[in-house]
């Protein structure tokens, strides 16, 4: 089954950062949430055919977007990352 984005949509994939962590004994209450930062880097997937600015050259290429405007969603076990077109700040390759 494939997934096809539409309204201007963008399927994205997380950048996966590899960050060398030192293990820490810090304890925090359990109701704690680690800030995100506002701004993040995503592949593009795939795209929707109505969108205007992004095309199908932008497939593969790395964006970086307002991270608190990409919707997390699940379907049939398998999780998407969607964002409105009008949302990416900008592409590189």
């Amino acid at each position: 089954m494939k997934f096809e984005p539409l309204n201007r949509h963008l399927v994205l994939e997380p950048i996966e950062k590899e960050v060398q962590e030192k293990q820490s004994t810090i304890l925090v209450p359990d109701s704690y949430v680690q800030n995100k930062t506002p701004h993040e880097t995503y592949k593009v997937v795939s795209i929707s055919r109505d969108c205007e600015k992004m095309v199908e050259k932008n497939i593969g290429q790395y964006v970086v977007v307002d991270n608190g405007m990409v919707e997390k969603i699940k379907v049939h076990e398998t999780t998407y990352y969607l964002l409105l077109e009008n949302y990416v700040y900008g592409t590189f390759y």
